[in-house]
């Protein structure tokens, strides 16, 4: 999907849903933060080294980390396309 996008402007529109897909994504880990009372990179750390119990709200919790992450790869990936394009 992303290799089908060159030009600038269509990035641009990419780029403006990728920042309110994150945002809404970034809400839904408020609120898992709030509830166990840790930040998801600490909840992440925790959960790869086998250090948490199984809970159906940490798969969901991790799925939106998850989410997040790729998230922030497609932006600093189409960023970058823009600033080489811009030279």
């Amino acid at each position: 999907m992303l290799d089908d996008l060159t030009d600038s402007k269509e990035i641009r529109k990419y780029l403006d849903r990728l920042a309110l897909s994150a945002q809404a994504v970034r809400r839904r880990l408020r609120r898992f933060e709030e509830e166990f009372g840790m930040d998801s990179e600490q909840f992440y750390a925790k959960l790869r080294n086998a250090e948490l119990s199984e809970r159906i709200e940490y798969a969901e919790w991790a799925g939106e980390h998850e989410m997040l992450l790729r998230l922030e790869q497609q932006r600093a990936e189409l960023e970058q396309r823009l600033a080489v394009s811009k030279k």
